[in-house]
Parts: structure tokens; C-alpha cells; sequence
């Protein structure tokens, strides 16, 4: 593969400054593009990067002779990449099966439109078209794709709202989430992946109000699905396939050959995956040192236990964990019912509310769902709160059927 975007020097630079105390990567001659970072383990090195890159790429330079009497961690290294076999007799290789990737091979078609006939049924096409209509008749919707210069402030405006989405989403979920933990380390990262042109964010925005953003790394025919997060109130709408369709337009248009989506099993990957590959980790390690083929055993190990814990979902039990142990609390849910009715008569009691106020966000994914269902401009609604018998009633007016939320 060319131009892997994590074997790049801004990649490179910009991860050891975060993660390795800004010193140098080291680089050996046996391997001619990764660089890599001592382990406090003996003898044992690891790729920059480590185990947040989507795709780990490497060449063996078979005059290289610094490998003697070490061990080489390489992460996450998809079995569709081709890399090329040595002929280091010494230099020895365990893979290790780890996650399950997905990706969409653009090439069986010429076009998003045969692509799509190809991947889905006529219902299930309607349905996205539907979907992406109803967005952009109930909310005043932009769609930008930013992909090289990007001015300084409107990235600060997207990453704030980009953060802001993924801070709600994993609050929603109970999770901690590894992105946010190392927010400042992606802010970097990401700006300058973009100036070069090796990244590309797509925002959906209401108002100019990020609701939707998306982080893809690029290759030379590589598309790298990495990090997306959308606004919760907005679900029914499903924003991850329009943005799904939006980016394989971008590469049928510029000429990427492969939409990956990376690692993770979700439902959405498996609609439009027509591929599956799975993850390794290559332990590259010098047979003719006792210590060494020592080492590479036990690390071979380690993650063949590591794979079996997250065979068993292990690792989704600790990451709930980690939540409620830093603290943070379980988001308390409102209980409430939808029902039809009328208008009251206006009183002193009833207050117009604006929809756009922290003190009634809860209201959104109630409303919005039934925009859905009767799609309007949000911007026709009025939303008054009265107290009647002791009771939060939000009475909702201007869609095709008035109704009430009553708060229990």
C-alpha cells in the first residue's frame, strides 16, 4: 500500500509528541517505513501509533541486520494488506488474529448508483432517500467535506462540536470513551492530517451547528472510516447512513478503490460491507536469540488471551466499569407519554418555550420523532409548557396533528 496516512512523519511527530515524551521514533534499517518506540519490557519495541491506527502497513529490508536479539510489535495489520514476505532467515513472524474488520471494495463497481442497486434492495435504497429528505424538510441541513486548507477557526467550531457529540453519545452509553481521555492529542492530529491531505472530515450541521461529524484518514486508494459521532436527538434519522453515502460518493468521484470500515462489529457495517478481514498483530522477533523467541512467545500470548477475553465481552463489562468507578453517574431517563390533543385556550399559565434551551433538550428526540413521522420545518413549531394536575405538559403546535408530552 502507498501513503499508509500512519507511517507518515505527521502521524509519526505528532503521536510521539502526546505519547512518547516527544522524543525521537526509532528507526532501524531492517524495517524501511515503520518507526518505533522501546517498550519497558527488554528487548521488545512497538510501532508508533500502537493500537489507535486503522491499518498498520510495514516493509522488511532484508540488508537490515539491527533486528539481532529483539522482538518487533507491530498492531493491528489488516490481513488484506499485502505485505511482502523477507528473506531474513533469522528474522522470525507470528500473527496473532485479533478483531474482525469490514470494508466496501469499490472496485466490483464503476459507480455509487451500481454499488448501492448491488449492495441493497429497492426498499431499503427508498428508505435512505427518504431518510436524508426528511432531514433537510425539518431542519435547515449543510453537508461540507473538508479535505486539505481548512481555516483555523472553522476547524476549532467543528471540533468543539465534534467533542460535544461524542462527550453525549458515551454519556447516553455509560462508557468512557479512549478519543475523549486523549481529546488534545486528535485536535492535533487531525488539523494537520487534513492540511496534507491525508484526512477528510464530513459535517453535518443544523443552524451551522455541527449535528454530525465524521473523521476518515486516507491512503492513496484507502478510505479509513476512524471516528463519527452524531447528535442522539437526531436517531430516527439516521445520519450514519447519509454520511455513509455521502463519503463513498467522495471516493468514487476521487478515486478510492476501498471504503474501510475498520474494527468493530456493528449492524451499519454489516449492511454495507462486502468484505471482512480480520486484524493482526505481527511479532517480528530474532530466532536465533533464546531471549528473544523467549519474549515473542509470551507476548504472542498476551494477546491470544486478550482476544479470548473480548471473545467472552469482557472488555465491554470493564469499560462500563471504568465508568461508574471515575464517577460519573447513570444519565436519569424521563418518563413520559405522547398523546393527541388540541390546543388549550391560551391562559397565564402557559409559557412558549424555546425548543433550543438546555432547560428542555430532553424534548428534542421526543418531538423530533414525530417531525419524522409528520415531516415539517421545525421552524413551524410552537411548544407551550403548562402545569396541569401537578403535571410537566408540553402542548406541541404547528405539525399535521397537535399532541401533548406529558412528564410523569
Amino acid at each position: 500500500m502507498k501513503n499508509n496516512p500512519f507511517l507518515s512523519d505527521t502521524f509519526n511527530s505528532v503521536w510521539s509528541e502526546h505519547f512518547n515524551r516527544k522524543r525521537s521514533p526509532i528507526k532501524f534499517k531492517s524495517f524501511s517505513d515503520v518507526r518505533f518506540v522501546k517498550s519497558k519490557f527488554p528487548y521488545l519495541y512497538y510501532n508508533i501509533g500502537k493500537n489507535i491506527t486503522n491499518g498498520m502497513s510495514y516493509h522488511i529490508n532484508t540488508e537490515g541486520k539491527d533486528h539481532n536479539g529483539k522482538v518487533f510489535l507491530i498492531y493491528d495489520v489488516p490481513t488484506y494488506f499485502e505485505i511482502m514476505s523477507h528473506d531474513i532467515p533469522s528474522l522470525k513472524l507470528i500473527k496473532v488474529p485479533q478483531y474482525k474488520g469490514f470494508l466496501s471494495d469499490l472496485r466490483q463497481h464503476s459507480s455509487y448508483d451500481d454499488f448501492v442497486k448491488d449492495q441493497f434492495k429497492s426498499n431499503s435504497r427508498y428508505k435512505f432517500r427518504r431518510n436524508q429528505e426528511r432531514l433537510e424538510t425539518c431542519f435547515n441541513i449543510d453537508y461540507s467535506i473538508y479535505h486539505g486548507h481548512i481555516e483555523k477557526s472553522i476547524y476549532d467550531t467543528v471540533m468543539i462540536g465534534f467533542k460535544a457529540l461524542l462527550s453525549k453519545r458515551f454519556d447516553a452509553l455509560r462508557k468512557e470513551n479512549y478519543i475523549l481521555m486523549k481529546w488534545d492529542y486528535y485536535y492535533d492530529l487531525i488539523y494537520e492530517m487534513l492540511l496534507e491531505k491525508s484526512a477528510v472530515l464530513i459535517v453535518i450541521s443544523n443552524n451551522n451547528e455541527p449535528i454530525g461529524v465524521s473523521l476518515s484518514f486516507l491512503s492513496d486508494r484507502i478510505m479509513f472510516y476512524a471516528i463519527t459521532s452524531f447528535d442522539t436527538d437526531f436517531y430516527r434519522f439516521n445520519l450514519g447512513h447519509t454520511t455513509i453515502i455521502k463519503l463513498l460518493n467522495w471516493c468514487y468521484d476521487n478515486g478510492y478503490e476501498i471504503y474501510d470500515f475498520s474494527k468493530g462489529e456493528y449492524e451499519y457495517k454489516n449492511r454495507w460491507m462486502n468484505t471482512q478481514y480480520t486484524y493482526e498483530n505481527h511479532i517480528l522477533y530474532d530466532s536465533k536469540s533464546l531471549i528473544a523467541t523467549l519474549i515473542a512467545k509470551l507476548v504472542s500470548l498476551k494477546y491470544r488471551l486478550k482476544q479470548s477475553l473480548r471473545d467472552h465481552n469482557f472488555n465491554e463489562k470493564y469499560v462500563k466499569l471504568k465508568f461508574f468507578l471515575r464517577g460519573n453517574k447513570e444519565i436519569s431517563k424521563i418518563d413520559y407519554r405522547v398523546e393527541t390533543a388540541d390546543m388549550p385556550e391560551p391562559s397565564n399559565n402557559m409559557q412558549e418555550i424555546d425548543l433550543d434551551s438546555k432547560d428542555y433538550s430532553f424534548l428534542k428526540s421526543v418531538i423530533y420523532d414525530r417531525l419524522y413521522k409528520n415531516p415539517i420545518s421545525v421552524d413551524e413549531l410552537k411548544v407551550y409548557f403548562i402545569l396541569i394536575e401537578g403535571k410537566a405538559t408540553y402542548f406541541v403546535s404547528g405539525t399535521k396533528q397537535d399532541y401533548k408530552i406529558i412528564v410523569n
